[in-house]
């Protein structure tokens, strides 16, 4: 065991809502990482399913698990404001209830914003796994902060639960709680108002594709949130885009006003995945219930 008084803390955030099928997983993959000194806040919005009794469970066996009883589901910024108050870590991170952090992302996170000051957060690359965790493909980031700053204009830089970033800049900020969708949006652009961004280099992060998420019921939706959000947000914050940013973003909107969903969907995944010759095979935790 590490001499954790000698680490700084991570409090890790992560909003669950009917996510029985996964949860274990999800926290298994905490309880499993390389770095030891965290918190893990979990906020239950009114789950129907297993999860609040999981979730209980391991906050009985892990004194470093938190539980926070929402019992109305308002969506995942309300559940991240209720969180934000409670953590007491140097560093804010996030974790998505149906996800896999891979054992080394804190350990990789936290010497990426140790070696780099200018950062005031991070996240990295990750695999897309289905629903039995099977790895099908890659997602990439640009690890390069003056190209994060650009890209933000046509598809976020870093992706949401993998999120790592400095607390006394994380925790001023409030999520928009009335957006359904997308609320990560104005959060990046706070950040960057703030400081830089970056992300590993490595993988460290599998992402579950889920069928039933916003991003693909509702894909339109989703960008038109999307866009309003980042203009609004360009005020807001007195972000400058570039020329090509807003060129870019007005010929996305004018596209995908155009393209049906499935092709949208389609045209996404052709962009933004990548697809290794040789995938790994799916990884396994042993839960630590009885």
């Amino acid at each position: 065991m590490k001499q954790l008084n000698k680490q700084p803390l991570i409090s890790v955030l992560m909003p669950v809502y009917n996510a029985g099928e996964f949860l274990v997983e999800a926290i298994e993959s905490i309880l499993a990482q390389t770095y030891e000194n965290w918190e893990l806040i979990c906020i239950d919005g009114g789950s129907k399913d297993n999860s609040l009794k999981i979730l209980k469970e391991y906050a009985k066996k892990d004194p470093r698990i938190k539980l926070i009883k929402n019992g109305q589901h308002k969506g995942i910024g309300h559940s991240l404001n209720l969180a934000i108050p409670q953590a007491k870590g140097d560093y804010v991170a996030r974790m998505d209830a149906d996800d896999v952090s891979l054992s080394n992302r804190f350990e990789e996170q936290i010497k990426l914003l140790k070696e780099n000051p200018n950062l005031v957060a991070c996240g990295g690359q990750a695999e897309m796994i289905d629903k039995n965790g099977n790895v099908f493909a890659e997602k990439r980031f640009p690890t390069d902060p003056k190209k994060l700053r650009e890209l933000i204009m046509k598809m976020i830089p870093l992706q949401h639960p993998i999120l790592m970033a400095r607390s006394y800049v994380f925790k001023k900020y409030r999520y928009l709680e009335n957006l359904p969708t997308a609320e990560d949006v104005d959060m990046l652009f706070y950040l960057l108002s703030q400081g830089d961004l970056g992300n590993v280099d490595t993988i460290v992060y599998q992402y579950r594709k889920a069928s039933n998420s916003n991003a693909y019921l509702n894909v339109k939706k989703t960008f038109y949130i999307t866009f309003q959000t980042r203009f609004k947000a360009i005020k807001k914050y007195c972000y400058r885009p570039t020329i090509a940013g807003i060129l870019i973003s007005m010929a996305e909107f004018i596209l995908i006003s155009l393209l049906p969903s499935k092709l949208v969907v389609s045209l996404f995944e052709a962009l933004r995945y990548y697809y290794p010759s040789v995938l790994k095979p799916k990884l396994s935790f042993q839960p630590a219930l009885g």
